[in-house]
């Protein structure tokens, strides 16, 4: 009752106001965007092979985690999601987004939880919900307290803003999305950017889940070429401690983002990522990850584009994976990563081909072909150790307004 009273006051409040980008510049009116992104998809992991839940085209959350041999075919209503956003005065803006999850559209078991309830059943979460001031020193230093998007990695949050249908596997299962905390940010020139936050945790659990000591992270960004057809690189590092129980062994992660525009129609994008969840007491190894991601887009017209990307995730434990490693939990919207399957490592690689169509304005039609294919190190002890394969198609449809 309380989500649909949420969803209903949201919707009578998009009813009581007419927004225009103009109107709210004079007077900060109420400003309403929102996005509906709906997927078609189908995969199949090979039988008496290795089974690897995140991985495929619906790996995200779409599906449940399935065994081997399992193959899975549906439609998805991924999120409706309602932004709401208003500034009063010159040097103050509240947002708030919204996202609805149907459960019958993602399973028994969705991926794509609220932090607040670890269960899986929840269907709606606060994606954003922040306040901003500008304080008047140098350029000007904003300052955000809330709920904000972590800005880590090479992948936006939300899959209406990908040139793909699935998200990479770096953004899958090693990276947080979502954070709770303060945030200050600075613009030194018009080129870059520095943000620095101080938060509860990494997987934006509830206050002191894991320890009364925050996490804390940094975004450094550089922006360079022509405007509008801007290119730019990031480099981000988060820590903390993320285990529970654990007040002594941090877990990092460091990771380097670039979006380069090699012409008009042209771009590639290069991400790297090292993270490590130091393992409770007693356990033999902690937990160790690299991964990467190479994309190539190419703009054909004004309407079609095209992509071509490969991901590489290598979970380098020599030892059992420990309960809590930090890495199901900091992958706050998707089901758990390698760590939680494999017990001593093993290494994935995930292909994509993927075009997108613009339908109309705000309308975008996507599709994409993925093949994943993992193997386990030896000795593993959760399902074969022979090499899984997981291949499959999706569509989607994405309706900004």
């Amino acid at each position: 009752m309380k989500k649909i009273t949420v969803f209903a006051l949201a919707l009578a409040l998009a009813s009581l106001v007419v927004y225009s980008p103009a109107q709210a510049e004079d007077s900060g009116s109420l400003e309403i965007t929102g996005n509906v992104t709906t997927v078609t998809g189908w995969q199949r992991q090979t039988s008496g092979k290795y089974a690897d839940p995140t991985s495929g085209v619906l790996g995200d959350g779409l599906v449940g985690a399935a065994g081997a041999g399992v193959e899975s075919f549906g439609f998805f209503v991924d999120q409706v999601e309602l932004d709401l956003a208003k500034s009063f005065g010159e040097n103050i803006r509240a947002r708030g987004d919204l996202d609805f999850y149907p459960i019958a559209g993602i399973g028994a078991t969705p991926g794509r939880i609220s932090p607040a309830a670890a269960t899986g059943t929840a269907d709606f979460i606060v994606e954003q919900g922040y306040v901003t001031a500008n304080i008047p020193a140098g350029n000007g230093v904003e300052f955000l307290v809330g709920r904000f998007n972590s800005g880590i990695g090479l992948d936006p949050v939300d899959r209406g803003e990908l040139s793909t249908v699935s998200f990479s596997s770096t953004h899958r299962v090693l990276l947080p999305h979502n954070l709770t905390g303060a945030r200050a940010g600075y613009e030194f020139s018009d080129s870059f950017r520095w943000e620095t936050y101080v938060v509860n945790d990494l997987a934006d659990r509830a206050p002191a889940a894991t320890t009364t000591i925050p996490s804390f992270g940094f975004n450094a960004i550089y922006n360079y070429g022509d405007e509008g057809n801007m290119s730019w690189f990031k480099f981000s590092g988060a820590g903390g401690l993320e285990t529970p129980g654990l007040k002594k062994h941090w877990s990092f992660l460091g990771d380097m983002a670039l979006h380069h525009m090699m012409n008009d129609a042209a771009s590639l994008g290069l991400e790297g990522v090292y993270r490590q969840d130091n393992a409770t007491a007693g356990a033999v190894d902690n937990n160790q990850f690299i991964a990467g991601t190479l994309k190539l887009g190419y703009d054909f017209s004004d309407v079609w584009d095209g992509t071509l990307r490969y991901g590489y995730l290598w979970d380098l434990d020599t030892g059992p994976a420990v309960g809590g490693t930090g890495v199901a939990v900091a992958n706050n919207e998707y089901a758990p990563g390698l760590a939680g399957t494999l017990t001593n490592g093993g290494v994935r690689h995930d292909f994509v081909l993927a075009t997108g169509y613009a339908i109309a304005d705000g309308a975008r039609f996507g599709l994409e072909g993925r093949f994943d294919l993992t193997k386990p190190s030896s000795g593993v002890t959760a399902g074969s150790t022979a090499t899984g394969q997981n291949i499959g198609a999706a569509a989607t449809f994405a309706y900004n307004f």
